[in-house]
């Protein structure tokens, strides 16, 4: 069993202030872009990989890290207060469809399987699209 190092106690306070003030907007917001960007580097290194500018160990641990970072933005979209919880859950939907199609090409890359590969990077894309489009929905102004 640990103790607890008392000096580190304002900084925990600190943090949990931060943490708090952030709005369930500013996290979904924060979330989104973070899986965008992360979609967009699986698609880069799943790429690479097919066109053999990538080594398969890299490329699989990268895209098993990406597809945990897409699985956590989902977790925080949907733990997220929404006033519109179908907006909020049409996001969280891109999400896993974005996360379940990075770790089918880890799984491709794994295996050495290049056509399944392509068709995660179609995936992928399509996740994307569907993720921009949710988010374009989630910060619509109301009418």
């Amino acid at each position: 069993m640990s103790s607890i190092d008392w000096r580190s106690l304002p900084l925990l306070q600190v943090l949990a202030l931060v943490l708090a003030s952030c709005s369930s907007s500013e996290t979904v917001e924060q979330q989104s872009k973070l899986a965008a960007s992360t979609a967009e580097a699986a698609v880069l290194v799943t790429d690479a990989w097919l066109s053999g500018a990538a080594p398969s160990h890299y490329a699989s641990a990268a895209l098993q890290s990406f597809a945990g970072t897409l699985g956590d933005a989902g977790r925080q979209v949907e733990s997220a207060s929404s006033s519109d919880p179908a907006k909020r859950d049409a996001l969280k939907s891109s999400l896993s469809q974005l996360s379940n199609a990075a770790s089918r090409a880890e799984s491709a890359v794994k295996a050495e399987q290049r056509a399944q590969a392509a068709q995660a990077v179609q995936e992928l894309r399509a996740g994307q699209a569907d993720l921009a489009t949710a988010y374009r929905q989630y910060f619509a102004p109301r009418r």
